[in-house]
């Protein structure tokens, strides 16, 4: 899935550093995963008894979960790129508006946006439901496109942050509609294998933004790798929509899938 959780961190980092500096902004954070911590302590789970694999076989079985249906192994394809993607924003971006968009009022306010949008693509995502969930939501990422390119020919700031914004609501749309459809057509007792590649898959391309934007900025200049972003959003998303498994998805109306079991591991 795309990235989860961290989206509203920005926004509220900025905040802190433009109010109290960098240094209540750790101090802040620090405190924030022993609150996290105490409060996961809390929780109580239903145990689901599972029968006993090696590590191996284990793996084995998620992937022959996750190979069996074609809307989550090309999900997680697009949504790779996507998060890749949106490295090259959050590495190129913070430069783009300090040198040319305003400064860094103008990147702080895009971030608080982005964390309005969130929270209003969540609130969404429990009063709309969409006949195609995944197909509908996967066309909503490539939103992200408009901020990338925006950013990329340093178009007004109103237009930036505004296009940001709407990119997040879609992002905050898909992430709960996703967690919801994955629990329902995958059997319980394969949730966490099919989770970790989810997650391996998803988050893969992230380093690789990280590392290749700034790269790619000093080589060519920044537009060109804020452009390719934006152009690969586009492509993966609307990729999806060719997979017939995304097409067809529904919500379950039934009890949950049997398991598929792999050949050879018992």
């Amino acid at each position: 899935m795309p990235s989860r959780g961290r989206w509203p961190g920005p926004a509220l980092a900025g905040a802190l550093i433009w109010a109290a500096g960098p240094g209540w902004a750790f101090i802040l954070d620090s405190a924030s995963f022993a609150l996290s911590a105490a409060l996961l302590a809390l929780v109580r789970i239903r145990h689901v008894p599972v029968p006993r694999r090696s590590v191996l076989a284990d793996l084995r079985h998620g992937f022959g979960e996750v190979r069996a249906r074609d809307w989550f192994w090309a999900s997680l394809l697009g949504h790779g790129i996507w998060n890749g993607a949106a490295a090259v924003l959050m590495t190129l971006g913070p430069a783009v508006a300090i040198d040319r968009l305003g400064g860094e009022t103008t990147w702080v306010l895009l971030l608080q946006a982005g964390a309005i949008g969130m929270l209003t693509g969540s609130l969404l995502a429990g009063r709309v439901r969409l006949r195609r969930p995944v197909l509908l939501a996967n066309l909503g990422l490539a939103c992200y496109a408009a901020p990338l390119f925006l950013l990329a020919v340093a178009a007004p700031a109103p237009a930036v942050i505004a296009a940001y914004a709407v990119a997040l609501t879609a992002l905050g749309y898909l992430n709960p509609v996703w967690e919801t459809v994955v629990q329902q057509h995958f059997p319980p007792e394969v949730l966490a294998r099919v989770t970790s590649y989810d997650w391996l898959v998803s988050l893969a391309a992230t380093p690789l933004g990280y590392a290749l934007a700034p790269l790619a900025a000093d080589a060519f200049g920044t537009p060109v790798p804020l452009t390719v972003a934006g152009l690969l959003v586009l492509a993966s998303c609307a990729g999806t929509a060719l997979v017939p498994g995304v097409r067809r998805l529904t919500w379950a109306p039934g009890p949950q899938p049997r398991s598929v079991e792999p050949v050879g591991v018992r």
